[in-house]
This record gives C-alpha cells, sequence and structure tokens, in this order.
C-alpha cells in the first residue's frame, strides 16, 4: 500500500512533533520551517497532503505560500492552522483553496487525524475516478460520453456490437439524458462515419414545414419553390439520419416515413421522379411510445420497425456514479473553452450534488455547472451553489422512507453529512447538531 506524504509548514518543532504524534505513523512526513522551504519540498515531494500553519512568520506570508501551492495545480488536500481566532482568516483561506482549517487549541488532538484521514480518502477516490475514467476511454473510445456507471458501459458495449448494423435504432429517455450525443457516438462509431450526421427535431416545426424539410421539393412544386430543394432524407444519403422527438411526428408523416423505411425509395414535394437514399435512422423520443401507440397517437407499424434496435439511457438519478465524472468533465470544459485555470472542487460538493434527484438530467447539471463557473472560476463548493438546487437534497428523507431504514441508520447518515459540510470540524459539527463532543465521538463510532 502506498505511504502517503503528508508536508507539515510549521516553524515551531513543538507543534510538529506533536502533528507527527498524533497522526498515524504510517505516514512519511516532510517538515519545512519556511514559506520558501515549503515550496521547495511541495515541488521536490510533491505530497498528497500539506498542513500549514497561516501564520508563518506571519499571514501574508501564509497566504502567499498557500496562493503559490494552489497555482501549482495539483490536487494536493490543503490543510490551514492558525492560532489567530480571527475567523476572516480562515475564511479567506478556504476562499483561496484550501480544504478545511483549525485553530491551534482544544479538540485539535482528535479533530485533526479524522480530518487527514477523511481528506486523504476522498483523495484516493478521486484519484480512482480519473484512473477509471482513463482506462475506460481506452476500452470504449468515447469522446463526450461519460460512463463511469454500469448502465452506461452496457450501452457503450451495445452500441459497439450493433454499430455497423443498418437496422434503425430507438433510443429513449428523459429530457437532458444525452439521446443525441449517443446517436452521434453510434454514428461516428459505425462505417458511416465519413458521411452526413443530418439531425431535425421533429417538434420544431408544423407539419407541412416538416414534410418540406423531410423530403425536399421541385423547383415550382408551391408557391415560392424558385429552386430544388434537397429534403433531410436525401442529404444523409450513405450516412445517418437522426430524427428527434419522433414522438411529435403528425400521423400522415407516420405513414410516409414507414414506406422509406420498407422501400428506400420516397418523391420530392411535386415530382414526379421517385429519388432513393441510403441511410440510418435513429429516432430519439422522452414518451413510451407504446402508450402512444394504444392512445393512437403513435402508428403501431413503425414503432415495431423502429424499435429494431431499442436502447434506453437512464435518468441522471439512477446512475449517480457519473456525475463526479461529468462535473469534472464539464468543468474542464468550460475552463478550456474560457482559458481559465482549473477550479478547486470540494468533495463535500461532488458528494452532496451526486446525492440529487436532477430532474434535468445532464443538461441541467451542465447549466448549474455553468452558472456556477461565472460567478466563481476559483473554487466548486456547496456555498455556491445555487438555493433552489440545494433544495433537491430534501429527497433524501423521502428516500429513507421508501427504503424503510431505522432511524439509527438516519442519524449516522446525517452526522457524516454535518461532518462533511463543515470539512470534518467536530466542534462546528457539534454546534450545527447541539450535541456535547463525547455525543458526537460516540455516534462517529456507532
Amino acid at each position: 500500500m502506498k505511504q502517503h506524504k503528508i508536508l507539515i509548514v510549521e516553524d515551531n518543532i513543538v507543534w510538529f512533533e506533536s502533528y507527527k504524534k498524533w497522526l498515524s505513523k504510517d505516514y512519511l512526513f516532510i517538515h519545512a520551517t519556511s514559506p520558501s522551504l515549503g515550496l521547495k519540498y511541495f515541488d521536490e515531494h510533491l505530497p498528497d497532503l500539506v498542513i500549514l500553519d497561516l501564520g508563518i512568520p506571519d499571514f501574508n506570508s501564509g497566504f502567499g505560500l498557500l496562493d503559490q501551492i494552489i497555482s501549482r495545480g495539483t490536487d494536493a488536500e490543503i490543510i490551514v492552522i492558525t492560532s489567530s481566532k480571527d475567523h476572516m482568516h480562515a475564511l479567506e483561506a478556504q476562499k483561496r483553496g484550501a480544504n478545511a482549517y483549525f485553530f491551534k487549541g482544544e479538540n485539535i488532538k482528535d479533530e485533526l487525524p479524522f480530518l487527514v484521514r477523511r481528506s486523504l480518502k476522498m483523495q484516493s477516490l478521486e484519484r480512482e475516478n480519473k484512473r477509471l475514467r482513463h482506462r475506460l476511454d481506452k476500452i470504449f473510445n468515447f469522446e463526450n460520453i461519460i460512463a463511469v456507471s454500469k448502465q452506461m458501459q452496457n450501452i457503450l458495449t451495445l452500441i459497439d456490437k450493433v454499430k455497423n448494423n443498418s437496422e434503425p435504432v430507438l433510443v429513449t429517455g428523459e429530457s437532458g439524458v444525452g439521446k443525441e450525443i449517443v446517436a452521434r457516438h453510434l454514428h461516428e462509431r459505425s462505417k458511416r462515419k465519413g458521411h452526413p450526421f443530418i439531425a431535425i427535431n421533429c417538434a420544431a416545426m408544423p407539419e407541412n414545414l416538416l414534410e418540406n424539410e423531410l423530403f425536399g421539393h421541385e423547383k415550382g412544386a408551391f408557391t415560392g419553390a424558385t429552386d430544388l430543394k434537397k429534403g433531410k432524407i436525401e442529404l444523409a444519403d450513405e450516412g445517418t439520419l437522426f430524427l428527434d422527438e419522433i414522438g411529435e411526428l403528425p400521423i400522415p408523416l407516420q405513414a410516409k416515413l414507414l414506406r422509406v423505411l420498407q422501400e428506400r425509395k420516397f418523391y420530392r414535394l411535386g415530382g414526379v421522379n421517385e429519388q432513393s437514399s441510403n441511410f440510418r435512422l435513429v429516432a430519439a423520443t422522452n414518451k413510451n411510445l407504446t402508450v402512444e401507440v394504444k392512445n393512437r397517437h403513435f402508428r403501431e407499424d413503425l414503432f415495431y420497425r423502429l424499435n429494431v434496435i431499442p436502447i434506453h439511457i437512464p435518468p441522471l438519478r439512477e446512475r449517480p456514479d457519473d456525475i463526479p465524472a461529468l462535473i469534472d468533465f464539464f468543468t474542464r470544459q468550460y475552463c478550456e473553452q474560457n482559458n481559465l485555470p482549473l477550479p478547486r472542487i470540494e468533495p463535500s460538493f461532488v458528494s452532496f450534488v451526486s446525492r440529487l434527484d436532477w430532474e434535468g438530467n445532464i443538461r441541467q447539471l451542465e447549466n448549474t455547472l455553468k452558472r456556477m463557473l461565472v460567478l466563481n472560476h476559483k473554487s466548486l463548493s456547496l456555498s455556491d451553489l445555487p438555493e433552489e438546487i440545494k433544495q433537491g437534497g430534501l429527497p433524501f428523507l423521502h428516500e429513507a422512507v421508501l427504503q424503510e431504514q431505522t432511524l439509527e441508520h438516519i442519524n449516522k447518515a446525517y452526522v457524516n453529512l454535518v461532518l462533511e459540510h463543515v470539512h470534518g470540524n467536530k466542534k462546528e459539527a457539534c454546534r450545527i447538531l447541539n450535541i456535547n463532543y463525547r455525543t458526537l465521538q460516540r455516534k462517529i463510532s456507532e
């Protein structure tokens, strides 16, 4: 097992020896007695965690070292410790990127080892998550699809099996789950990759315009048709035709589409010469087409023709394992597009948002992250999460009821949530929970 390296920047040898005594002997300790040595040893040893006395020798120097360490862009956890009781210094340190802070004094002997273990555990999970995504990239070679969860890995495996088949694919799932991205991925993985990917939203225009978009028209077919226009079906020849919101396709056009799928031939509007197109159809919908068929809103024969290869994308709430990787992906994408350094992402933020329902799915998560980064591109933390999104954390209790969890289990889960929120600061956790320190220790060990 790897021995974690901890850099302690502390000019008081008594405090340094105390830290070593309180923490596990399994760690490899590196001691720096000044900011300059702290930065030198940080670059030389690349520690997993830094314990920084913010007042070494004064706060300006301490903050300067903190900024320089953050600017290195590593994933080292940083715990700031100070003898000053001024909360503004501690809050400023967290704002600049420190993971947590402590005041020298009571309870530090018990709290610091807990926080160090927790910080290194979260760091290990994040590193493993990145390694997993790297392995998945090699296995599946997907560009904009995050597939940490078993459900998404199964979808990518299915795509790999059917990519060169010409049968229709029906992609289903709630709005915002990424149906078009999956369709594009299927196209890019197939032998049709070098040919057009033509997309059209069936709900975006009235029936007469939609028919014209699909089938095209001859010159003089109607008033204003001054030139021949090829439709999307014709333009998709040898490529992929993606019909989004297929459940909104009017019944008359459903019949025409069925004929095209069966015969691969069609007429442009106003045309007398039959046209042909060798395309693969990928359709998508957020509706239950089985119900639509029963209600006579969708043709049964067309449904069976489309549903040869069904792909269902589960909502984000059913695959929370993908959320940390999605946060990383969208954050990197935004920072690259705007030429910004990567922000500090607090583990408590990732933990909290991974438990939310995200009714708007990936689209809602992406837009929330963009909104947060526009307002503060240096960090992603719970305090910056929009208030309406925080309210989504309430289903925790509803879920507990549905799963018939015991009160003991809920109590322990809530205590852990509070500890995450305050970065392991047990004194602050006791204040929020309105319990004494001994009771908190007992609940943690239960």
